[in-house]
């Protein structure tokens, strides 16, 4: 951290002295040393200030998204659907698998998902296949239990952080039922 304070005052250094330079060869004509002086210094100071709030603003934006990446949900409603649909891209998960897992995160059985979807059980246990493949899970509770412990974590976090009112998950993408008349057709 030294390292980077004395690199920083170097280089606000060189820039006030170029400054300095620049003004009393083209602007000014027959500088005294304490014109130069109070110029350098002028220079100095506002360069330093400059950096400085650079530097903050830079700080915290930085902090600011770190602790967005270390939030699992940050900007999104804490629900079951939120967890899978943002699990499904890094899994490879199709709309129609999304959907099951989101059915299964629920609780509804197998009978139920494929009533619910208008597809054949089979169908389901494809899908559910493909799901636990996909997402290194190996059974249904293993997947509630990873999609609840998710909510679990995602509630914990503080308001602040998450931001309910920014959530831009809208409940007919996220909601298997809403696209189950569109598939059927």
């Amino acid at each position: 951290m030294q390292r980077f304070w004395i690199l920083g005052g170097s280089l606000v250094t060189v820039i006030a002295a170029l400054k300095t330079f620049l003004v009393s060869n083209l602007v000014l004509t027959d500088v005294s040393l304490s014109t130069l002086s109070g110029l350098f210094a002028l220079f100095f100071a506002l360069t330093a200030v400059v950096a400085y709030v650079t530097y903050t603003q830079l700080r915290n934006l930085l902090e600011k998204q770190r602790k967005e990446k270390l939030v699992p949900g940050a900007g999104e409603p804490v629900a079951k659907e939120t967890v899978i649909l943002k699990h499904a891209p890094s899994w490879g998960l199709s709309k129609s698998e999304a959907d099951v897992a989101i059915f299964v995160a629920k609780g509804f059985s197998n009978g139920e998902i494929a009533e619910m979807r208008g597809s054949a059980v089979a169908t389901v246990k494809s899908q559910l296949s493909n799901i636990y493949s996909k997402s290194g899970l190996e059974t249904r509770y293993q997947l509630i239990a990873f999609v609840t412990d998710e909510v679990v974590n995602m509630a914990k976090i503080p308001l602040d952080l998450r931001d309910r009112a920014t959530a831009k998950i809208a409940t007919a993408e996220a909601l298997p039922l809403a696209s189950r008349a569109t598939e059927v057709a």
